[in-house]
């Protein structure tokens, strides 16, 4: 990880950069079709290696997030990410139709969330193009491993996701889901431990 100077070219009016970033090497900052990026980077933050954040709207990393090697934050509308959220190894983050990830949320290794999708050039009187808000609530654990979240998806919030599924509709707070497509896991309906 990298002291303050590595990162002193993030410092402008644009972008608002809190204490203890940790940053990596060959970390990658840029504007998606000239638009303008804006970051927003709380306290304790750590940015690993390879992370490639390219956008046109603003990216909010809260306190204490941590984003590991190979993280991809990609789209020209607005990402936030929650406090002491952990964000694994190979995740893409796709914010072309805003993106909302809550506090103490695990993303798990190489997961997809998407918030749009299109066919580039886009056929004509295609149904499957568009761009919707996607939102990951608080406490949310994606276990990893080829998760994919679809655009305009909610994930309630305490949820817990299995490996290699597939979320294609809104998740109920509290419950387990799994599968391609994702369905909830009735045997497993509450992931926490009664007191």
């Amino acid at each position: 990880m990298a002291d303050q100077p590595k990162y002193s070219k993030l410092v402008n009016d644009a972008n608002e950069i809190g204490k203890n970033l940790q940053i990596g090497d060959n970390v990658k900052f840029a504007s998606f079709n000239n638009q303008k990026l804006s970051l927003i980077i709380g306290n304790n933050v750590r940015i690993e290696d390879n992370v490639r954040i390219i956008g046109g709207g603003t990216v909010i990393l809260s306190n204490n997030v941590t984003l590991h090697n190979n993280v991809s934050i990609l789209g020209s509308r607005s990402c936030f990410i929650g406090p002491n959220t952990w964000i694994a190894q190979y995740t893409l983050l796709d914010c072309e139709g805003d993106l909302e990830i809550g506090q103490d949320c695990c993303i798990g290794y190489n997961c997809q969330i998407w918030s749009h999708v299109c066919r580039v050039p886009c056929l004509k009187n295609i149904r499957f193009h568009g761009r919707k808000k996607t939102i990951i609530k608080d406490r949310v654990w994606l276990q990893g491993g080829l998760i994919t979240i679809n655009p305009g998806v909610t994930v309630g919030e305490d949820c817990v996701i299995f490996s290699q599924s597939v979320v294609n509709h809104d998740t109920l707070p509290k419950k387990v889901y799994g599968g391609i497509p994702a369905k909830r896991i009735k045997k497993f309906d509450s992931p926490y431990i009664d007191e």
